[in-house]
């Protein structure tokens, strides 16, 4: 398998010239995981921005709050551990082989593990400033 980024996948390119960036999703929220064999499924996880700025109250200034949606096509391989109510992702990767995708995320919190798809197309839906 081939490391690549979200840009190299269906949607990407626009995703990353909105964040104006390759965006890490490092600490972003896991909102929705929908399996489904013969429909498409889905991962949606809120993702933002985290600037050098900090708050009153010592908290980083968070931007470009975003719900990022992972359409996925043709299941191949699910491993998912600790699946609770809302995972925290730490770190998130992306490899590419001819059989297809395969997205990874390694928990901060919760759920985590892999899913291989013969295709993920990205969509996002940007939040109005400051809410999630």
């Amino acid at each position: 398998m081939a490391k690549a980024a979200i840009g190299d996948l269906e949607g990407g390119i626009a995703l990353c010239a909105w964040f104006e960036s390759v965006p890490s999703f490092h600490d972003a929220t896991l909102r929705e995981l929908e399996l489904r064999q013969g429909a498409p499924s889905r991962l949606v996880a809120h993702a933002f921005q985290m600037t050098s700025e900090v708050d009153a109250h010592g908290y980083f200034v968070l931007t470009k709050h975003v719900d990022v949606t992972f359409s996925i096509f043709e299941l191949i391989e699910v491993q998912l551990f600790d699946f609770t109510e809302a995972g925290i992702i730490f770190a998130f990767s992306i490899e590419i082989d001819p059989d297809g995708t395969t997205l990874s995320f390694e928990p901060g919190y919760g759920v985590h593990g892999r899913i291989k798809a013969k295709r993920i197309v990205v969509s996002f839906q940007p939040h109005p400033t400051g809410s999630s």
